[in-house]
């Protein structure tokens, strides 16, 4: 990890964070915006991508970071990297929802094996969640870093729901934005624990997989079981193990 004082007296440059949101934005939107559905389902139909037309959407947020890493490379990096504090212990929470919901299983229209399906989502899920937190948790979240916290999560809140292009949604002035809005507030301080974004991606992957399984009971149940064992990582691992 950086040293923090190296950025104490950092101010947030707000061309680069336009610019490279601006990126982002634009590179997601033919999907965000649902310009792409039809022929996406199209392709996809028999597939354990059919339902999944979001995951193309990490492609932006993707491309973007890798930009900004580049070409704002004297950014803060004082909230998180990419391991964090401790690498194997982020490393298996970025996983635990993968292993928990392969062992549960997701029931499926496709006939595979409920937990061969489990896991092949889980892999496809996890992955697409980091393309999507390696920018807004891997640099927003740090190029934002000299506001306070509550400013920070809720700037960082707000584009991340413009990005979503939740305009034509019957709820996208109002219940979508207020939960993303938390979500910024509780993957923030989530990441304030652990420092790290590849975390960060662990939640953000389960929460996408439960979605893929209806949010049904046993579904919600297997949430809880995740959270639990990261209370449990959180409490007995100590950092640098």
């Amino acid at each position: 990890m950086e040293d923090t004082a190296k950025y104490k007296d950092a101010k947030v440059e707000w061309k680069w964070v336009i610019l490279f949101y601006a990126v982002a934005f634009c590179l997601s939107a033919p999907v965000n915006s649902g310009y792409m559905s039809e022929a996406y389902q199209n392709l996809t139909r028999g597939t354990i991508f059919y339902n999944a037309e979001f995951v193309l959407a990490g492609f932006g947020t993707l491309v973007a970071a890798l930009l900004a890493f580049r070409f704002h490379n004297d950014f803060p990096r004082s909230i998180t990297t990419f391991w964090g504090r401790a690498k194997l212990k982020n490393f298996t929470i970025a996983i635990v929802p993968l292993f928990v919901y392969t062992i549960l299983g997701i029931p499926n229209e496709l006939g595979l094996n409920e937990h061969l399906y489990a896991l092949l989502i889980s892999v496809v899920l996890t992955i697409y969640a980091l393309s999507e937190e390696v920018f807004w948790r891997g640099y927003l979240i740090n190029a934002l870093g000299p506001l306070d916290n509550w400013k920070n999560y809720y700037i960082l809140g707000f584009l991340w729901w413009a990005w979503h292009f939740p305009f034509f949604r019957e709820d996208g002035c109002t219940m979508f934005l207020a939960i993303v809005i938390a979500s910024s507030f509780l993957i923030g301080r989530f990441v304030e624990g652990t420092k790290s974004y590849l975390s960060a991606a662990g939640l953000h992957a389960m929460v996408v997989i439960m979605q893929i399984g209806n949010n049904t009971e046993p579904m919600l149940w297997a949430g809880g079981v995740i959270i639990v064992i990261w209370v449990v990582l959180g409490r007995f691992w100590k950092e640098g193990r």
